[in-house]
């Protein structure tokens, strides 16, 4: 099959999705014109480590794996579990890493664990805390069972985070998210490295009634901080997230996270933006998934067109649903 990564937004999600759905389907595929969207072109070092990955997962031939190549081709073999490393020697961001591996991971049918070294909580790509504390928790309500530790945080522009991430051989249910339930409660997931303590404070303070979990360490090679805010419903998790930026004081920060959980709390949907991109692929594990997106932005757009280009059935209105029966 052949995937033109200039689709939609044009940018690396449809490698990291192409490769890890050939992955679970055993189908040959060739992406082209790859991050033709972006400013710079082509397999960033990120992208490599992630292919690597799951190309070892799945025993797979990869031609075109190179820094700026706009072409790779991609010819899996059976997926396997057991134990893998991966360590992106920048501050590349861990989750677009877990985001082709775990899919695969959970695909398997065997036990996988992954540690993975890079940046934990860097700018355009999910912090860890919302894999550890939205992704990874909803798709355990639907029989996954995943658990991340985070060994050490790692921020932009020095990396040296580090994440182990554990996936047990558990079949995945349908996902069906079309109604919330009762509100349960809000909690605030703070971190912080190598900053003043009163960064972390008046950030606290600024959130004002929730309850905070701290994940603050004084000796670190990285330096920064970061918020990801939960809203933790009867049936689904709603997230908004912020992170600390030179120039923006630590309340503003706050303020940012409440501001974008504040519009997925106030709109119709059952999954937040994020999540709506990240569960068409769960589909080909679990066989069907069914959700109410907040907000349907490109990223998810084009993560859609993908899976029906593998096979899958897409129907978008008031809700969306993916069935992939593999």
């Amino acid at each position: 099959m052949i995937i033109d990564g200039s689709y939609g937004e044009g940018g690396g999600q449809i490698l990291r999705t192409a490769v890890a759905l050939s992955c679970i389907l055993g189908e040959d595929v060739r992406v082209i014109n790859i991050r033709k969207g972006r400013t710079k072109p082509g397999l960033k070092n990120q992208h490599i480590h992630g292919i690597k990955l799951a190309a070892e997962m799945c025993g797979a031939g990869v031609d075109g794996l190179e820094l700026g190549s706009t072409e790779l081709s991609f010819s899996p073999s059976r997926i396997k579990g057991g134990n893998y490393s991966v360590c992106i020697k920048t501050a590349g961001s861990i989750t677009l890493v877990l985001q082709v591996a775990l899919p695969i991971a959970l695909a398997s049918g065997e036990r996988v664990r992954i540690d993975v070294t890079g940046g934990t909580d860097v700018p355009f790509s999910p912090p860890v805390d919302y894999y550890a504390h939205v992704l990874f928790p909803l798709l355990s309500r639907f029989g996954a069972r995943i658990n991340a530790r985070v060994i050490e945080r790692g921020y932009y522009s020095k990396g040296g985070g580090r994440v182990i991430v554990e996936i047990e051989p558990r079949p995945l249910a349908h996902i069906s998210l079309l109604s919330r339930g009762k509100m349960i409660k809000h909690i605030a997931y703070v971190n912080q490295r190598a900053l003043p303590e009163h960064v972390l404070r008046r950030i606290e303070n600024a959130l004002g009634n929730f309850d905070i979990i701290e994940d603050t360490k004084t000796g670190s090679i990285s330096t920064g901080c970061g918020v990801v805010l939960v809203a933790e419903y009867e049936n689904t998790l709603l997230s908004g997230t912020a992170l600390c930026r030179k120039g923006i004081r630590a309340e503003r920060v706050a303020e940012m996270a409440k501001t974008a959980l504040l519009e997925e709390t106030r709109s119709s949907g059952t999954v937040d933006r994020h999540m709506a991109d990240h569960l068409p692929i769960f589909a080909f594990v679990a066989g069907a998934v069914e959700y109410k997106p907040s907000v349907l932005t490109s990223h998810a757009i084009t993560n859609l067109w993908l899976v029906e280009k593998f096979g899958a059935k897409v129907e978008k209105g008031d809700k969306i649903s993916v069935q992939a029966y593999i």
